[in-house]
């Protein structure tokens, strides 16, 4: 039984101006996916743990990490994408927040008590 590991989820995707497939050279069809990596336990997010950035092609459906692109445009668009405008989701510390609850209750319920 597994009660621990690590999970992501989808940032939303952007469409990147300009630039051209590496794979397939389509023109001005390339998007930028991110992704959030959490550690979990019994699949409660509890804290983030890393990003994961592509580009990925709207017409061959290729995904190319920042050093298989070449056009420069693209790369900035890739940089700002990742430094800007991927955001840690809330949820990814829901398990710090019950975990901190659990703490706080633990230690007042006592003083409530007397």
């Amino acid at each position: 039984m597994i009660i621990f590991g690590t999970g992501s989820s989808t940032i939303q995707p952007k469409q990147l101006e300009g630039g051209s497939c590496p794979h397939c050279n389509t023109q001005n069809n390339m998007w930028i996916q991110g992704y959030k990596k959490y550690f979990h336990v019994f699949w409660i997010p509890f804290f983030p743990i890393g990003k994961k950035v592509y580009t990925v092609c709207g017409h061959c459906k290729g995904a190319f990490e920042k050093r298989e692109i070449q056009n420069q445009e693209l790369i900035t668009s890739f940089t700002d994408f990742k430094n800007n405008h991927i955001k840690t989701p809330w949820y990814h510390f829901i398990g710090l927040i019950i975990f901190a609850a659990a703490v706080m209750l633990i230690a007042i319920l006592p003083l409530l008590g007397k």
